[in-house]
This record gives structure tokens, sequence and C-alpha cells, in this order.
């Protein structure tokens, strides 16, 4: 065997030994989201995410992140909206949803939230929105370092108030 040949047969060991996260969660089923605000889903996997229009899939060592354009919520928008799923995991519990040059857009949810019957309070860093019994929580950055964030979630009841 010639030496082209033996570095032509490593490479495509090398190769197979090279998994791509993105395909191999692909091949997995749609999880069912624990909740859906406004045709996002607030949990899943990479399927759920696909199906929901994400996409643009980046990965790191640690997180898939999978975005989706042009997003509105409660009219508010458009903003991009992102799931990271967990390399390990290979589930998402979250969206976040930000603009990338208009900070105040996101605060025009807060009365919107609060018109359409959703309790408040303040923390150090983000006005957090609930209405029970709903599951669903929403925190909006008060204070931001680059992008002024909305992250929306439905985590598992907690003996701990959601606020403080």
């Amino acid at each position: 065997m010639g030496k082209a040949a033996i570095a032509g047969l490593l490479s495509l060991l090398a190769m197979a030994g090279c998994r791509d996260p993105i395909t191999e969660q692909a091949k997995e089923p749609a999880l069912r989201p624990s909740a859906v605000f406004e045709g996002l889903p607030l949990s899943g996997n990479l399927a759920t995410a696909l199906a929901a229009g994400f996409g643009d899939c980046l990965a790191d060592t640690i997180v898939l992140r999978c975005t989706k354009r042009q997003v509105r919520v409660m009219g508010v928008g458009p903003v991009l909206a992102a799931v990271d799923i967990g390399l390990k995991s290979r589930r998402f519990d979250h969206v976040t949803l930000w603009h990338r040059t208009d900070q105040s857009l996101l605060l025009e949810l807060r009365p919107l939230l609060g018109t359409s019957g959703w309790r408040s309070c303040l923390t150090a860093d983000e006005e957090r929105f609930w209405r029970p019994p709903n599951p669903i929580r929403i925190a909006i950055d008060t204070n931001y370092w680059a992008n002024r964030r909305a992250v929306l979630s439905a985590p598992p009841p907690v003996r701990q108030p959601y606020c403080p």
C-alpha cells in the first residue's frame, strides 16, 4: 500500500470517529413540549425545535443553539428567538428572545402582560411575570450587558415562590 492510500485510509478512520451532534439528534422523534407560548415550544429536543421553525443550529462544546428569526410575541417584534439544547441531555427547557439593536423593544411586553392578568415582581436583574395556574414564566432583563433578553419557560412546580 502506498503512502497516499495509507493517508486516505487514516483520514477515513479519523472521520468515522467524529460525531455530528445535529445529525445524531435530528434522528430522534420530537418531544411534546411542557408548554407552548405564542407558538414557541418551551421545552423539547432538536426535532421539537426544528418542527417549530428553529434552524441555523450551531454547536459549541456544551450546547447546540438553534435560532428563529422574525418572531413576534404578543405583537411585539420582530425579535430573534433561540433554544439551547444540551449536548449531553439533548433537551432544551426555555426560549430566549432578544433584539440585536433595540434594547427597549422587549420592555413593550410589560404593559401587555399586565393587562392580560399576569402578575409581576422585580428582582435585582429582571422583572418576572407569571399567571396562576399557568406554568409559564417570563423573565425580562432589567440590567443587561449586551442585549436585553426575555426568557420564556415552563418549569416544573417548586416549593419556593417564583418571586421573593
